[in-house]
This record gives structure tokens, C-alpha cells and sequence, in this order.
């Protein structure tokens, strides 16, 4: 619940009764977390925030590894707001790319809808390390 609070404040995550999420916690708060929801069995949808600098290598390689290897899904899903270019550019160097972007219907601008295959992920530097811990 604590996690998922934490995504909610951060991006307005609404409550899911499949949630699951994991955080980064430094001197006992957390700076970061990856929320999953949506789970039907081939795909789910992802979630995350965090302060700057959140994200490191094994950050990196556990929210990517819980999808693809644990549950052995062949992709994820996000949706970001236009006005979150950050989120954008890193979801692009993780190798999501965008199936649909709908103007108008984000207070930022619009939404991108975007998808990440497990073998687009692979091809990543992080998710060719990714495979190797697997």
C-alpha cells in the first residue's frame, strides 16, 4: 500500500485489485518505485517515478526482470502524458516505442501509448545484462 501511494501522489496511479510494485528505499524513504498492473496473462501495464536520479543499474534490471523472466510476459505497457518529456526519453532508451499518441486527452496535452517487447528489451544494453542474470 505504501508503494502504491507513493506512484499515486507521484502520477496519480489509481488503486487496481492486481497491483504489484516494488520500491527504491535510501535512508528509509523511498526515492523511487515500478508499479505493474493490468496482468492478463501476455501483457501488463507499467508505472514509474521517482526522485532525479532514482534509477540505477540493478533498479533497472528488477523492473525489467520481474516482467519478462518471472512472469515471462512478451511485453509491457505505458501510457505518459506529452508533458513528460523525461519519462518519454527514458522510456525510448529503454526501447518502448509508441503504438498511439491521443492529443487532447491529458491536462498536459496529450497521452502516448507505448509498448515494450521483451525481445525490443533485449536488444537494450540493459536488457542484454538483464538476460545474462536471468
Amino acid at each position: 500500500m505504501v508503494v502504491h501511494e507513493y506512484l499515486r501522489e507521484r502520477i496519480g496511479l489509481p488503486w487496481s485489485t492486481d497491483f504489484r510494485a516494488f520500491a527504491r528505499v535510501i535512508d528509509g524513504r523511498i526515492v523511487g518505485a515500478v508499479g505493474y498492473e493490468g496482468f492478463n496473462g501476455s501483457s501488463c501495464r507499467m508505472h514509474m517515478a521517482g526522485e532525479m536520479g532514482w534509477m540505477n543499474r540493478e533498479t533497472i534490471q528488477k523492473a525489467f526482470r520481474y516482467p519478462f523472466f518471472i512472469l515471462d510476459l512478451p511485453m509491457v505497457f505505458g501510457v505518459v502524458p506529452s508533458g513528460n518529456t523525461t519519462a518519454l526519453e527514458i522510456d525510448r532508451k529503454f526501447g518502448f516505442t509508441q503504438l498511439l499518441y491521443v492529443p487532447g486527452a491529458h491536462p498536459d496535452g496529450g497521452l502516448h501509448f507505448l509498448q515494450l517487447t521483451r525481445e525490443n528489451w533485449l536488444r537494450t544494453k540493459h536488457g542484454k545484462q538483464s538476460a545474462r542474470s536471468a
